[in-house]
C-alpha cells in the first residue's frame, strides 16, 4: 500500500496536550500549596465566628480581628459585596478559609501575620481543597431564592423558548408555552434573557420573587449569533455570504434524511436525491456548477467533517441549526475542502438547569408518486407493438396471438392463459397486467420515535438522545426494510471556572434488508415486460416474465446490509483570560464498519403445461460477502482572542487542523451454494473471487482570521489558510489561500437618518468579499473518495489473462500511464457583493448577494500527443471555468389579534440563479462531440436539431438527404408520418457537420440542462394553539431531453417489447396528423444519433416544476390542561411530504426530479405525530 507521503502527527497528539496541561496544572498548584507551609502556624490558630448575611468585606474584617491577622488582596480578587453567612466553633483558620473561599476559587497563604489572597487558576486548588472541607463549619455563601417570571413581547404576548440564564454562569432554564419560567437566583445576580429574533434583555435580581420581562424584536435577528468557522459571530457583523435555518424549520416533518429535508430551505443550496430508496443519500451543491472534475461543499457536524452518506445517517431531531457559508471569505478558514462552500450543522445541547425531556413520535404512510399509465388492453397493446416492430419484425407477434388478443379484449372473462394452439407444449399468454402496479405497494408504513433529555448546571451539562426509525420499502412483494438506530451523548464538565472538558459521542446502527435483485434492472424491466404477459401459470408456477420480475424479488435471494458507525470527540476549552483569550482543542475518532451478505438463487419457471422446468438467473446460485471499514481521525487546536478598546473591536483566531482517513473494502464471491438454508460463501463449491481496495489520504492546514470593526459600523475580516494534501506530489502539495471581506452599516451613519425615517428603513448594510481557495479536483469526490495517488504512474494488474501460455493462464502487469509533472491544486477565486436591509419596524428583511466564481487550473487533458506515445494524454492544470449568479431572500413576519386572540404569520420567499462557462480548455477545433468541452461553452448546453413537424409526402423525404439522422439499412428508412428535421443551413441535407462550433451542420443549441432559478415559498402562522405551515419549492427554468432508451418516456418508440403508455396513444396516423408523437416506430428512440434519440426542439421538455414539499397542521394543548401532570407542552400534528407538484413534462407521469424513470420511485409521505415536552 502506497503511503500518503504527508507527515501525520501521532494520533494521540491532542490528548497528550490535554494531559500535559493537566499535569502542569497539578504540579504548579502543589508548589503553590507548599509555599503556604511557612505560614502554617498562623493558619493553625483556632477561632470561633458566627456571621449572618454580611458581605465578604465585613466577614474578612471580623475574621481578621478574631485571629489577629490582616488580609491582603487586590480589588478584583474577591466579590466584596457578596453576602454570606458563616458559623464555626473552635476550628482552625485554614479550615474556615478553605470553606469560605472554595465557592469563589480563591487561594491563600500566610506570611507572618498576613494572609495573602489570590485567584486560584489551577485545577489543583479545587481537587486539594475538596478533601479538607470541614462539615462542622456551616457556610451559606449563596442566598438563593426562587425567581419566577413572565417573558412577553411588545404586544404583551408570551414568548416560548426564551433562554434565561444567570449571567456569567451556566445555570439557566427556558420559558414554557405561556412564557413562564422559574430559576433559583440570589440578589444582585443578573438574568440574561435571549432568543433568536429578539434583543437580549438583562435584569438584575432584587428582593422581588416575581418579575415580568418585556422583549423587543431585534433587527430581523441581526443581533443573534451565527455559527461560522470555529466560532460564532453576531449576524449584524457578518461580512461574508451566509444563510441558515434553525431546528424550527425541520420540526414535525417525516424525514429520514436530513439532506432531503434541507431542499429549498436555503437559497442556492441545491440538493438532489437520485431515487426513493430508503438508504439513498442526497447530493449537495452550493451555487451551481463547480469544477468539471467535480467537488462539493464541506459538511461539518459539530465542527467535524462528514460525507454525504454520513449526513444521511444523522438523526434530524438532533439538529439545532444549519448554516451555509457560500463565498470564499466565509469558507476560507476551512481551506482545501471548502472551495465550494461549507455547511455547518450544530447539534442540540443542554440549556436549562432543570431536567428537560422531549419526545417526538410519528407514524406515516408512504405512497409511490408519479408512474406512467400503461395500456393493458391486450388487443390495443399487441396491435401497436406489431405496427412499431414492422418491418424489422414481420410480425413480432403472430396472427393467432393477435386473434386471441382481440377475442379477450371483447370478452375479458376468457382465460388469460391457454395452451398455445400452434404448440401444445407451450402456453399462450394474453393477460392485462399492469406490471407497475404489480411491482409497487399502494402504501408502505414507516415509524419514528425520538427522545432527548438534557440539563445544565454550573459544573455539569449533559444532552442524551435516542432515535428509532423504521421504513418498509415501496416494493409490493417481499419488500425491502430499512431500520436506523441513533444515539448521541454530549457531556461538558467545568473543572474550574476557566477550564472545561467535553465529550460528544454518537453511535449509529443501520440495517437494510432487501431482495438481491432489487436493482436498476428491476425498475427497468417492470415497464419493459408486456402487459399481455402474466406472472404465474394456471398451476401456480412462475412464467418466464413472472420469474424474472416478481419471482426474482420473492424467491431470488436476499441482501442483508449492516452498518455500525461510532464517533467520539474529546475537547477542552481553556479561558486563559476571561472573555478575552481562550484556547480550544479537540480530537475526533470515527470508526465505521459495514457488512453486506447476499445470495442469488435461481428461480424456476415453466412456459408450457408439461414443459421442462427452466431457471431465471442461471442454474447455480452464488453467495457474496462485502465488508468495509473506515478509520477517520480529526485534530483541531486553535486559540481566539478578542478585545474592545474604546470604539474599536479586535478579534484574532489562529489554529491547526489535521485529518487522516483510511478505508478498506473486501469482497468475496463464490458460486455453487450447497444449501439455501445457509447460503454462505464458505458453504459454496465454486471458484472464489476475492477483491480488495485500500484508500488512504491526509490533509493538514494552519489557519488564521482577523476581525475588526469600529462602532459596529465599519467591518473588516481577513482570513488565510496554508493547506497541504497527500493527493499531490511532494513539491506541489502545499498552497496558501487568502481572503478578505468588508462591510459598511450605512444605516448607522448620521447623514442617512433622514432617509431611514422617510422610507421606513431600520437597517442597511453593504458588504463585499474576495478570496482564493484550493480544490483537489479529480483527486477527490464529495464523499472523500477518489484518486488518492493520481500523481503516481500506476500499473494495472490482472490475476489471469485470457490466453493459455503453455498450460497456464499467467497474471499480467500492464505498463503505467503518463502523469503530468505539474499536477497540483485547482485555484477557486470568488468575488461576492451583498446587502442586508430591514424595513417597517423589522417586519421585512431583504438579503441579496451577487457573485462570480472562477476555477483556474482545472485538471484537464493536455495537448494532443502522437499515437506513438502509447498511452492517454495526462491531465494537467489546463482548464478554467467561470460561474455567475445571485441569491435573493425576502422575509416578512408580523403578528396581531384576530377574534380577540393573538395570531402570527411569516412569509419567506427565496430565488437564486447560477450559470457557468468554460473560459479555457485545450480543444483547438472546439468540438462538442461526445460531450467534449470547449472555450466559450455554457455548462449544460443541449445541441439538437429543429423540427418541421412530420413528413407529409414521400416527395418531402426524397427532397433532402436524411441518411445521417434516421436510416441504417434498407429496411429502416423514413416514411410519411416520421419526424421531419429542419435543414437549418439550407444545403439539402440534414447532418451534424463536424460537430464543432464552426461546423455544426444543422445542429444548434436548443436548451440547457442546468437547473436555473430555484425558488421557494415558506408560509407559516398560528392562532389559538393551532399552527400551519406550507412549504413550496421548485425550479423555474430547466430543459430536459429524454435520452435514448428512456422507456418511461418513449414507451414503444424505444423498443417494441416496452409497454404502450397512455401518452403513446397520441401518435400520428393518416387520420390524426396533428398528433404529438410520430407514427409508431420501434427503436426510433433507441440508438444514439438516430431519429428521436437525437435531441430536437419538438420533444425537448420543459423540466421546471413547483412541488409542495411539506404541509403541516398542528395543535398545542392549552398549558392549563397540563399543569397538574407537570407537562410543559403537548402538540399533535399531521404532516405531508412531497404532497403534490406541477410539472410541464409531457403526460405529467414522470417525477421532475426522477426523470430517468428506471429508478426506485420517489414517494409521498403522510404522517401523524406528537411532540411532548416535560
Amino acid at each position: 500500500m502506497k503511503k500518503t507521503g504527508l507527515k501525520v502527527h501521532n494520533p494521540l497528539f491532542l490528548v497528550k496536550v490535554i494531559l500535559l496541561q493537566s499535569f502542569l496544572t497539578l504540579a504548579i498548584t502543589a508548589v503553590s500549596f507548599a509555599n503556604n507551609v511557612k505560614g502554617q502556624s498562623v493558619l493553625d490558630r483556632k477561632i470561633t465566628v458566627s456571621i449572618k448575611n454580611e458581605n465578604l468585606r465585613a466577614v474578612l474584617r471580623k475574621i481578621g480581628q478574631e485571629a489577629e491577622i490582616k488580609f491582603s488582596y487586590t480589588r478584583n480578587t474577591i466579590p466584596e459585596d457578596e453576602r454570606v453567612s458563616l458559623s464555626a466553633k473552635e476550628e482552625t483558620l485554614a479550615d474556615i478559609l478553605r470553606t469560605l473561599f472554595q465557592p469563589y476559587h480563591i487561594d491563600f497563604k500566610a506570611i507572618g501575620s498576613q494572609v495573602i489572597l489570590k485567584k486560584a487558576v489551577m485545577l489543583g486548588f479545587l481537587l486539594d481543597n475538596m478533601d479538607h472541607l470541614k462539615p462542622d463549619i456551616v457556610l451559606a455563601t449563596v442566598q438563593f431564592m426562587p425567581v419566577k417570571g413572565l417573558v412577553r413581547d411588545a404586544r404583551n404576548k408570551p414568548i416560548e423558548g426564551v433562554s434565561v440564564v444567570i449571567s456569567g454562569s451556566k445555570r439557566g432554564t427556558t420559558t414554557n408555552p405561556e412564557g413562564m419560567f422559574s430559576i433559583d437566583a440570589k440578589p444582585g445576580e443578573v438574568l440574561e434573557c435571549s432568543i433568536v429574533g429578539y434583543k437580549t434583555v438583562y435584569i438584575t435580581v432584587g428582593d422581588r420573587a416575581d418579575v415580568t420581562i418585556n422583549m423587543q424584536e431585534d433587527i430581523a435577528g441581526l443581533e443573534g449569533v451565527v455559527l461560522v468557522g470555529y466560532t460564532t459571530q453576531k449576524k449584524i457583523n457578518l461580512t461574508g455570504a451566509t444563510d441558515g435555518i434553525t431546528a424550527k424549520q425541520l420540526e414535525s416533518r417525516p424525514l429520514n434524511n436530513l439532506g432531503a429535508g434541507l431542499q429549498g430551505l436555503i437559497g442556492n443550496l441545491n440538493i438532489t436525491t437520485a431515487n426513493g430508496r430508503p438508504n439513498t443519500a442526497s447530493s449537495l451543491n452550493i451555487r451551481g456548477q463547480v469544477s468539471l472534475n467535480g467537488g462539493g461543499p464541506l459538511i461539518l457536524v459539530d465542527n467535524i467533517p462528514v460525507t454525504e452518506n454520513e449526513l444521511g445517517r444523522l438523526n434530524p431531531a438532533d439538529v439545532e441549526s444549519v448554516t451555509v457559508l457560500k463565498d470564499a471569505a466565509s469558507a476560507a478558514i476551512y481551506g482545501a475542502r471548502a472551495s465550494f462552500g461549507v455547511i455547518l450543522i450544530a447539534t442540540k445541547s443542554a440549556k436549562s438547569n432543570k431536567l428537560t425531556v422531549n419526545v417526538n413520535a410519528y407514524t406515516s404512510i408512504r405512497t409511490v408518486g408519479k408512474l406512467p399509465e400503461i395500456i393493458t388492453d391486450p388487443y390495443t397493446a399487441i396491435t401497436l407493438k406489431n405496427q412499431a416492430a414492422f418491418p424489422l419484425y414481420n410480425p413480432a407477434w403472430p396472427a393467432y396471438m393477435v386473434d386471441y388478443a382481440k377475442k379477450r379484449s371483447a370478452d375479458p372473462s376468457l382465460p388469460a392463459v391457454i395452451v398455445n394452439p400452434n404448440d401444445a407444449t407451450r402456453y399462450l399468454y394474453m393477460g392485462n397486467t399492469d406490471w407497475l402496479k404489480e411491482g409497487y405497494n399502494s402504501t408502505a408504513p414507516s415509524q419514528d420515535v425520538s427522545i432527548n433529555l438534557s440539563q445544565k448546571t454550573d459544573k455539569l451539562g449533559y444532552y442524551f438522545s435516542a432515535d428509532y426509525y423504521n421504513q418498509d420499502g415501496a416494493v409490493r412483494y417481499n419488500a425491502d426494510n430499512y431500520k436506523r438506530y441513533n444515539m448521541r451523548g454530549k457531556v461538558d464538565f467545568a473543572a474550574t471556572n476557566w477550564l472545561t472538558f467535553a465529550n460528544n459521542t454518537s453511535f449509529t446502527n443501520i440495517a437494510y434488508n432487501s431482495p438481491t435483485y432489487l436493482d436498476g434492472n428491476y425498475f427497468w424491466n417492470l415497464n419493459r415486460t408486456p402487459a399481455f404477459s402474466v406472472p404465474r401459470n394456471p398451476d401456480g408456477s412462475w412464467t418466464s416474465d413472472g420469474a424474472s420480475q416478481l419471482g426474482s424479488i420473492i424467491e431470488g435471494g436476499r441482501s442483508n446490509s449492516k452498518l455500525n458507525d461510532f464517533q467520539t470527540t474529546l475537547s477542552f476549552n481553556a479561558s486563559v483570560i476571561k472573555d478575552v483569550w481562550s484556547i480550544k482543542g479537540d480530537a475526533t475518532f470515527r470508526r465505521t464498519a459495514g457488512l453486506e451478505r447476499r445470495y442469488e438463487k435461481p428461480v424456476p419457471y415453466k412456459d408450457g403445461p408439461n414443459g421442462v422446468v427452466k431457471y431465471s438467473g442461471g442454474l447455480t446460485g452464488s453467495a457474496t460477502d462485502n465488508t468495509s471499514n473506515v478509520a477517520y481521525n480529526v485534530y483541531n487546536i486553535y486559540t481566539e482572542a478578542h478585545k474592545k478598546l474604546g470604539e474599536h473591536y479586535f478579534s484574532v483566531l489562529a489554529g491547526y487542523n489535521q485529518e487522516e482517513r483510511m478505508s478498506t473494502n473486501n469482497s468475496a464471491k463464490r458460486n455453487g451454494i450447497i444449501s439455501y438454508n445457509l447460503p454462505t460463501v464458505n458453504l459454496s463449491t465454486g471458484t472464489m473471487t476475492v477483491t480488495e481496495t485500500i484508500r488512504e489520504w491526509a490533509v493538514q492546514g494552519a489557519f488564521g482570521r482577523l476581525n475588526y470593526n469600529w462602532k459596529g459600523r465599519y467591518l473588516l475580516e481577513l482570513d488565510g489558510r496554508y493547506d497541504g494534501s497527500s493527493r499531490f506530489p511532494k513539491n506541489d502539495r502545499w498552497g496558501f489561500f487568502p481572503s478578505a471581506s468588508a462591510g459598511w452599516v450605512i444605516s448607522d451613519e448620521s447623514f442617512f437618518q433622514s432617509v431611514k425615517k422617510a422610507i421606513g428603513m431600520n437597517f442597511f448594510k453593504v458588504r463585499g468579499s474576495y478570496g482564493s481557495l484550493g480544490n483537489q479536483g479529480s483527486a477527490v469526490d464529495q464523499n472523500g473518495n477518489g484518486n488518492e495517488y493520481g500523481y503516481i504512474p500506476t500499473m494495472s494488474f490482472s490475476p489471469q489473462i485470457g490466453q493459455i501460455l503453455g498450460s497456464d493462464q499467467p497474471p499480467t502487469v500492464n505498463p503505467p500511464g503518463a502523469v503530468s509533472a505539474s499536477y497540483t491544486w485547482e485555484k477557486i477565486n470568488t468575488l461576492n457583493f451583498g446587502t442586508d436591509l430591514v424595513f417597517f419596524n423589522n417586519r421585512l428583511e431583504v438579503n441579496f448577494d451577487k457573485y462570480k466564481r472562477k476555477v483556474n487550473g482545472m485538471l484537464a487533458p493536455g495537448k494532443a500527443l502522437p499515437n506513438v506515445f502509447g498511452t492517454a494524454v495526462p491531465k494537467v492544470n489546463a482548464g478554467d471555468l467561470e460561474t455567475k449568479g445571485f441569491e435573493l431572500k425576502l422575509s416578512w413576519r408580523d403578528q396581531g389579534r384576530l377574534a380577540g386572540s393573538d395570531f402570527f404569520y411569516n412569509v419567506t420567499v427565496s430565488l437564486a440563479d447560477s450559470r457557468a462557462w468554460v473560459t479555457r480548455y485545450d480543444n483547438p477545433t472546439r468540438s462538442f462531440a461526445s460531450g467534449s468541452h470547449y472555450k466559450g461553452q455554457e455548462i449544460g448546453e443541449i445541441w439538437g436539431l429543429g423540427v418541421d413537424g412530420f413528413f407529409k409526402t414521400q416527395d418531402e423525404i426524397n427532397a433532402k438527404d436524411y441518411s445521417a439522422v434516421g436510416e441504417d439499412d434498407n429496411n429502416y428508412t423514413f416514411s410519411v408520418g416520421d419526424i421531419k428535421f429542419t435543414d437549418r443551413n439550407k444545403d439539402n441535407k440534414v447532418n451534424f457537420g463536424k460537430q464543432t462550433v464552426d461546423d455544426p451542420g444543422d445542429l444548434y443549441i436548443i436548451g440547457n440542462t442546468s437547473a436555473r432559478l430555484p425558488y421557494s415559498l415558506d408560509l407559516s402562522g398560528g392562532w389559538k394553539g393551532f399552527d400551519v405551515r406550507i412549504f413550496m419549492q421548485g425550479v423555474a427554468k430547466r430543459d430536459w431531453y429524454p435520452g435514448a432508451s428512456n422507456i418511461y418516456f418513449w414507451g414503444i418508440y424505444a423498443q417494441p417489447w416496452t409497454n404502450v403508455t397512455k401518452q403513446n396513444m397520441d401518435h400520428w396516423t393518416p387520420d390524426h396528423t396533428n398528433a404529438y408523437f410520430p407514427r409508431v416506430k420501434a427503436y426510433a428512440a433507441e440508438d444514439n444519433g438516430m431519429e428521436l434519440a437525437i435531441p430536437n426542439t419538438r420533444y425537448l421538455q420543459n423540466a421546471s416544476y413547483l412541488r409542495c414539499k411539506n404541509l403541516t397542521v398542528g395543535y398545542t394543548l392549552p398549558s392549563s390542561l397540563l399543569r397538574r401532570a407537570k407537562i410543559n407542552k403537548v402538540r399533535f400534528y399531521a404532516s405531508a411530504e412531497n404532497l403534490f407538484e406541477f410539472t410541464h413534462i409531457k403526460g405529467g407521469r414522470l417525477d421532475p426530479e426522477g426523470l430517468d424513470g428506471s429508478i426506485y420511485p420517489f414517494q409521498r409521505t403522510y404522517a401523524f405525530g406528537m411532540n411532548l415536552n416535560f
